[in-house]
């Protein structure tokens, strides 16, 4: 029996079917401890309003020293933490000090340089090697004291490497929502769209989102054919539809704002192209969403999640991030051969199902874990 705890910073529907598939297994005995409950401000991204507790969860909040955090849990020596040391490296000091199993997961780390860069990214390009090779103390941490590291894909492997962790210590661990159901389409996307096809964006309207970029790209397209929907909450206070209204194209954008989780299918199922034009993103869960109800993706290279939901020219493609050029040549794709959005979309849903669904991530921490020598 693999006794596992995973620490995690706030509940989120994005991990919730996770979890679960890893509490189903006969061979897991599962423990999830959040730091704190969620934000208010994601229920007005459209997150569910308060977290359902399973029986194998519990929340620390008001608890701080490593102490106080491991009496939530009064097994703990005797099971495998998964834990991220971005949020809670007192908790892995605490681990190391009584020899205790533990292993980091996380996503690339950078968000806080290219947020101090105000996302402009060729400068961030240029500093994010120094910034994680100033982490090589926390590399030597998972070095030295951890079964290993999961990461994030592609991105968060190369920046591990960086800081000093072997190769063999690496692993894939992957944020897998589960499938979206399949719904009518939103009315009000069908009704704009006015029998034109539809690049969809769902996120916060924000420069880290690359609303901007996405926008400057739909301009350059000149088509009358396509137009594009923005899902997510306005945090730039009405500045892009005064961008929309600049380049010319406010009759072929639709700001949505934000949409409830337990209806988000309804977006997904009325588009045609899913678009993350993210300037950073970890991972980029919207993707996953997106491929579920067969929908091409296109994805920026600095989120975690365009390096495996994406199969480059398979099911999308994958674009430079913050470039115009590159954004809008791959959108430019489905506007000159339409008869790709059937084809790619199938690709999409069957990549999904074979690799990113709950349970086959619960297979591979399970398996990983053996293999770096934990018990079954």
């Amino acid at each position: 029996m693999l006794r596992l705890c995973i620490w995690m910073n706030i509940p989120s529907h994005y991990q919730s079917a996770f979890f679960q598939a890893l509490e189903s297994r006969e061979d897991v005995d599962l423990r999830v401890v959040y730091l704190q409950q969620a934000s208010r401000h994601r229920a007005a991204e459209g997150w569910k309003d308060g977290h359902d507790y399973q029986p194998f969860e519990s929340c620390a909040e008001g608890r701080t020293r490593p102490e106080q955090l491991v009496e939530t849990v009064p097994d703990w020596e005797e099971r495998t933490h998964v834990v991220s040391g971005y949020f809670c490296s007192g908790l892995i000091d605490w681990f190391c000090a009584h020899r205790t199993l533990w292993c980091h997961w996380s996503e690339m780390p950078g968000i806080r340089l290219a947020e101090l860069l105000g996302y402009r990214m060729p400068l961030f390009r240029l500093l994010n090697p120094l910034m994680l090779a100033c982490k090589r103390a926390e590399g030597r941490r998972i070095k030295n004291h951890a079964l290993g590291a999961f990461g994030q894909g592609h991105l968060a492997h190369r920046a591990f490497r960086t800081m000093g962790v072997p190769k063999s210590k690496i692993a894939d661990l992957y944020y897998v929502p589960s499938g979206l159901p399949e719904a009518e389409p939103c009315a009000q996307m069908v009704e704009f769209s006015k029998g034109r096809k539809i690049f969809l964006a769902v996120g916060a309207l924000c420069r880290r989102k690359g609303i901007d970029v996405l926008l400057k790209a739909l301009a350059r397209l000149e088509t009358s054919d396509w137009c594009l929907a923005l899902c997510g909450l306005d945090r730039a206070e009405g500045i892009y539809q005064v961008l929309a209204r600049k380049l010319g194209i406010e009759d072929r954008v639709l700001f949505l704002g934000a949409y409830p989780v337990e209806r988000i299918s309804e977006v997904y199922a009325a588009a045609d192209v899913f678009v993350l034009p993210s300037r950073f993103d970890g991972w980029g869960a919207v993707l996953n969403e997106a491929a579920s109800l067969g929908l091409p993706l296109i994805g920026t290279d600095l989120c975690g999640g365009s390096w495996h939901v994406v199969d480059e020219g398979r099911t999308g493609f994958r674009v430079r991030a913050a470039s115009v050029g590159s954004l809008s040549a791959a959108m430019r794709i489905y506007v000159e051969k339409p008869e790709l959005i059937q084809t790619q979309g199938a690709a999409s849903l069957a990549h999904f199902k074979k690799t990113f669904t709950p349970e086959s991530n619960a297979e591979r921490l399970v398996a990983v874990l053996q293999a770096w020598g934990c018990e079954k």
